[in-house]
Parts: structure tokens; C-alpha cells; sequence
């Protein structure tokens, strides 16, 4: 006789799910009894102003911030369904991708690493240069189809601080997806780039997008929310302002209240967003 399963697991648990989650410093709330959740496959952006809890959110899902206790609860963060997790263990599910990493990679010894190493860094969770005699076949294999993907296959032996920053930003998207994560948090990701390197950018996102990686894209820039990104979840001052239709967030009168100012907001026939400020 086989034992029947439990009926309470679920088979899928949610990439990321937060329940009633406070983060105080001081006498500030940086994030107010935040409660959110988002699913394999439903690719989200989490949009806010400066100070709407943005970079908190993004600090707790890395493990680098704890949530607060207040009146003796401190809520609860699951990831991929689990509440303790090795960070280690949780970067081969999940990839990041900031300006933050962005900048440890451009200077001094990290700098010096080929665009090769360096997607093979992540491999090892690193930002040196992996001892070679733990790379293996199916690594150098995964590394560099990561690197095509991304169009940077040409580039394997350039270093890091020879290149442009739209370059050195998609060396390190090939390294966040070489290990084949389930989801890729993107941490407004086209900081700093030009025009032309912005939509490079965006461009090879949209073929992560189609490699059955979700995207959890976190920024204040309309420009950065892809066509494939249908569901928007809006912060403001440290709670849920809206979640639903990305469509419906980006209203120009939604919009124009969360960040306040007026806003005319527009969408292009490929499914691009441009706002601008009213005079």
C-alpha cells in the first residue's frame, strides 16, 4: 500500500512570496506589512520611486536584510516555497542582475577577468577567477551558450575593463544565466547605457524571456518594462500602491499619482512604454 501525499504542498510554489513583511530603521518603515507574491512564469516588474522600498525588497530577497519584528511578528519571506534557504544553493535558482554587481566586476582584480571567466564565475558564486582544475566540460559548454545568446560570443577574451558598459552588462546577464536559474532578477539593468546599449539590452531580455526564465525586473524606468512583462506590482512608501495588469499600472493618472507629478504616458505598437513629465 503506497501512502497517499500530502495535500497541502503545493507541486509549484511561488518564486517569491511575502507575507506581511515590515523592514524599520530608526524611526523610519522602510517597508510597511508588504505582502506580495509571484509565480513561475508570470514575469513582473516591481515599479516605485526613490524611497518606495524597492531596494529593500530586492535586499531581502538576496538575504543581505532581514525583515523587523513589530508587535512581536516579523512576517514571513518564502522562497521557491522555502523560508530557510543557503544562499549558495539559492543562487543556482535565481540570477541577479544590478548595477551594484555591475560595479564590482569593472575594477580592480575582478576587471582584469575575460568575459569568459567571468560568466564562468558564476558557476562558484564568485567575482575571481575560477581555479580551472574545478571547470568542467559542461560548464565551458553552458558559459558559452550563455555568451551567444547574449551576443557577446566574440568577446570570450576580451576583459572585463576593455569593454563598454552595454557590453560588460550583457557579459554578466550570460553569466546570471549560465546556470540555467528558474528566474532572473533584474535590477534596472539598463543604468548608465546609452540609447543604443539600452535596447541591445532590453532586446536580448526578451530572449531570456523565451528561454523559460522568468523575469522579476525591479525600477522607477518605464522604458525597462518589456512587452513580455504583463503583471506590475507599484510600491509607494513601502506597501503594495497596486498589483495587476501592467497595462492598467501604467496609466498615466496611476502614474502620475505614485511618483507626484504630472505624467503623459505612452505605449509603442512593438509594446514599449516612454513617459514624460507635463509642463
Amino acid at each position: 500500500m503506497h501512502p497517499i501525499p500530502p495535500t497541502n504542498i503545493d507541486p509549484t510554489p511561488p518564486i517569491l512570496d511575502v507575507e506581511n513583511v515590515s523592514v524599520v530603521r530608526g524611526k523610519a518603515k522602510l517597508l510597511d506589512s508588504l505582502s506580495l507574491a509571484i509565480a513561475l512564469g508570470q514575469h513582473t516588474a516591481i515599479l516605485g520611486p526613490n524611497g518606495s522600498g524597492k531596494s529593500t525588497l530586492l535586499k531581502l530577497l538576496t538575504r543581505n536584510l532581514y525583515p523587523s519584528i513589530v508587535e512581536g511578528h516579523c512576517g514571513t519571506i518564502r522562497i521557491f516555497g522555502q523560508s530557510e534557504w543557503n544562499v549558495w544553493d539559492l543562487r543556482t535558482r535565481l540570477g541577479f542582475v544590478s548595477g551594484e554587481i555591475d560595479q564590482h566586476f569593472h575594477a580592480g582584480r575582478s576587471g582584469r577577468l575575460t568575459a569568459e571567466q567571468a560568466v564562468l564565475t558564476g558557476f562558484f558564486s564568485s567575482e575571481l577567477e575560477p581555479d580551472p582544475e574545478f571547470i568542467t566540460e559542461a560548464m565551458r559548454t553552458a558559459a558559452h551558450e550563455a555568451m551567444e545568446l547574449m551576443g557577446i560570443g566574440p568577446l570570450a577574451n576580451r576583459t572585463l575593463g576593455t569593454m563598454s558598459t552595454g557590453e560588460r552588462r550583457r557579459t554578466l546577464l550570460a553569466r546570471a544565466i549560465a546556470r540555467g536559474p528558474q528566474a532572473l532578477v533584474l535590477d534596472e539593468p539598463t543604468a548608465g547605457l546609452d540609447l543604443l546599449a539600452q535596447r541591445q539590452l532590453l532586446d536580448h531580455l526578451e530572449k531570456i524571456a523565451k528561454q523559460d526564465t522568468t523575469l522579476i525586473l525591479v525600477t522607477h524606468q518605464l522604458s525597462e518594462v518589456l512587452p513580455c512583462i504583463q503583471r506590475t506590482i507599484l510600491l509607494n512608501r513601502g506597501s503594495v500602491a497596486w498589483d495587476g495588469s501592467t497595462d492598467q499600472a501604467l496609466e498615466a493618472g496611476r502614474l502620475s499619482g505614485l511618483f507626484g507629478c504630472p505624467l503623459s504616458v505612452q505605449k509603442s505598437a512593438s509594446g514599449h512604454w516612454r513617459v514624460e513629465l507635463v509642463n
